[in-house]
């Protein structure tokens, strides 16, 4: 299924959406899902919050409970044996099947915490394949321009969807 349509089909119906960045800003490509969120900081329409939680996402379970979105939407760089830059929405079974980066044992926790917490709540993961994740390394260039792209796309969809 394509990215728009995958993400139309989870947006659809959304009352409330948080957007989670997640991610090292000291491991050079683990940092996307931060850089992300202060890329599209002013620039979401409709019901829409951010929230940039670091390394550390399950310190902010109580922060995203108050919030109570309908949906949630994580993004994290995942290793996904795709091309550096390369984004797509990732099963969550796979964060059950296999370690995917340095956070997914939590994240999986993290969901199951969430759903708990917030009935009904949709939650997905967008993850961005890192070319590096070497510690005191900055962002990529392959990795820059996916998250360039994936940005511009997230705001479009999410300003046609927004109630």
């Amino acid at each position: 299924m394509l990215f728009e349509e995958t993400l139309s089909e989870f947006l659809s119906g959304y009352k409330s959406l948080l957007i989670v960045g997640v991610g090292n800003r000291m491991r050079g490509d683990d940092a996307a899902g931060c850089s992300a969120i202060s890329r599209m900081k002013g620039k979401v329409k409709g019901n829409v919050a951010l929230m940039d939680c670091g390394e550390t996402p399950e310190n902010y379970t109580g922060e995203m409970k108050r919030l109570s979105p309908s949906h949630i939407l994580f993004i994290d760089a995942v290793e996904m044996g795709a091309k550096p830059g390369e984004f797509r929405f990732v099963d969550e079974e796979l964060l059950i099947t296999r370690s995917l980066s340095t956070h997914k044992q939590s994240m999986r926790l993290l969901f199951s915490v969430l759903r708990e917490g917030i009935p009904g709540v949709k939650i997905m993961l967008l993850g961005i394949q890192p070319k590096s994740i070497d510690f005191g390394k900055g962002i990529s260039k392959p990795v820059n321009e996916g998250l360039r792209t994936m940005v511009r796309r997230l705001i479009y969809m999410i300003g046609e969807d927004a109630n």
